[in-house]
């Protein structure tokens, strides 16, 4: 694999872990202009499923949910601030 390769590998890799520790709210834009929101908890090995915690949906409020990645054309949350 190439210098490049892996470095964007490893920064892919950098932000789900990050994604994973922090658990950062976020809101999933879906199909048909619908937005959710809650906290992303996890996701699997090739990003096709999503764990959200707190789901605020306009069906209501769910504890727990997991969102079908083809289900999501954008997610959106706001970047940590990084204590040195």
């Amino acid at each position: 694999m190439s210098d490049a390769k892996e470095i964007l590998r490893d920064r892919y890799l950098q932000l789900w872990l990050n994604i994973v520790t922090d658990q950062p709210n976020v809101t999933l834009h879906m199909h048909s202009n619908t937005l959710v929101q809650g906290k992303l908890c996890a996701t699997d090995s090739e990003n096709n499923r999503f764990r959200v915690d707190h789901l605020q949906s306009p069906l209501g409020v769910y504890d727990k949910a997991v969102i079908r990645g083809t289900d999501i054309n954008m997610i959106e949350w706001a970047q940590s601030q990084q204590t040195n």
